[in-house]
């Protein structure tokens, strides 16, 4: 089940790299897993990432398949790209930004490795290969490969990003630094990444993360008036409640929550992607959607409390930046690094005047590659 497997056009890179992929069966040093397998990080598909999807300034560029660490604790296979700059690479290999994307949906026609990232946020990822960094960016948990996706989920999301920079350690152009870059829910992941870096992956030399629009403080979105019957439903309402029926499968059921127009759009959830949900729900109300609004969100507000931000374990520097008219309040990640602060992390929060959720990427981007710069001094 777990066995590399080369595509065709890879299989030349077989003397290349067959002594880095060798190391998976030597036992590279990663954390422990009850389960029998490959350690965490292993490769197990390499493909040649197609034209169209390369970024502009790409040297080497796949799409991989790698083991990693599920929600509930067992071993996975996640999908992702990693993509180094052209050129040669400077002594000790490129340094790796671990990309954990916004949420796009969870089929795998959503996936970044299958159809690409959205044109507001590829500009970003070119300039971090023209900046001399390595890109790997995970699809998530569940969405280009078999299995449910947890959704909001930090431990999966930390996981999945980790574990591909792992990935890029079979290959011999890549360093073991590396740092967290996430936006959106990438954001949320990020920072979770952040609290789980030196423990989860001890061997590689995490230096720091940035989140930009980043979601947070999830106790405070599901809040009033966010759960008022008469407030337009959120886009990711369905998600959750898909999400939830898979992590917490004895506690939560959509059919006591979601009405049959609900039920229908967390059936669906599993088939659209997000600008679809969007267009699906846009002249929806949670009265549409919920058959008790405040009841439904309470709910999800105690299963999902696992998943706030972690304010302490961070050995590293973090950087968040947000935009002021974004509709994810930028008061809310104002609170969290706030909350990061006090917990001994040491935190910088910028917040970008008149920035909204999609603008904000490429505002932020020079400070981005500034603070990256910083990480390796």
């Amino acid at each position: 089940m777990f066995g590399l497997r080369l595509s065709r056009p890879a299989r030349f890179l077989g003397v290349a790299l067959a002594a880095c992929l060798a190391a998976i069966g030597l036992g590279i040093p990663h954390a422990a897993s009850a389960h029998q397998g490959p350690p965490p990080g292993s490769p197990t598909e390499f493909s040649w990432l197609p034209d169209h999807l390369r970024l502009d300034g790409a040297g080497l560029a796949w799409r991989v398949e790698y083991t990693s660490t599920s929600f509930d604790g067992t071993r996975n296979i996640v999908g992702g790209t990693l993509t180094f700059p052209s050129g040669r690479p400077p002594a000790g290999g490129w340094p790796i930004a671990a990309l954990l994307p916004g949420a796009s949906g969870t089929a795998e026609r959503c996936a970044p490795s299958i159809v690409g990232n959205p044109p507001f946020a590829t500009p970003l990822l070119e300039s971090l290969l023209a900046a001399g960094w390595a890109v790997a960016e995970t699809d998530y948990e569940g969405v280009s490969t078999p299995g449910p996706n947890p959704g909001v989920h930090g431990p999966s999301e930390a996981h999945s990003a980790i574990d591909l920079v792992r990935v890029a350690q079979h290959i011999g152009i890549a360093s073991d630094t590396w740092a967290a870059v996430g936006y959106s829910q990438g954001g949320h992941g990020a920072l979770h990444t952040s609290a789980l870096a030196a423990d989860y992956a001890p061997e590689l030399d995490h230096v720091g993360t940035v989140a930009i629009a980043p979601v947070t403080q999830l106790q405070l979105l599901l809040s009033p008036p966010a759960d008022d019957p008469q407030f337009p439903v959120s886009v990711f309402m369905p998600y959750f409640g898909a999400a939830l029926a898979a992590t917490h499968p004895d506690q939560y059921e959509p059919a006591d929550w979601f009405t049959p127009a609900g039920l229908a759009l967390v059936a669906a959830a599993d088939e659209l992607c997000t600008e679809q949900m969007a267009a699906r729900t846009a002249a929806l109300t949670n009265a549409d959607v919920f058959t008790d609004a405040p009841s439904a969100m309470a709910e999800m507000r105690e299963l999902l409390a696992a998943q706030e931000i972690p304010t302490a374990g961070h050995a590293q520097p973090i950087r968040i930046v947000h935009g002021t008219a974004d509709g994810l309040p930028w008061q809310f990640t104002e609170l969290t690094a706030g909350q990061l602060t006090a917990g001994g992390a040491d935190v910088e929060f910028v917040p970008l005047t008149g920035e909204d959720h999609f603008s904000v990427l490429a505002a932020a981007e020079p400070m981005v590659l500034d603070w990256l710069a910083a990480f390796l001094e």
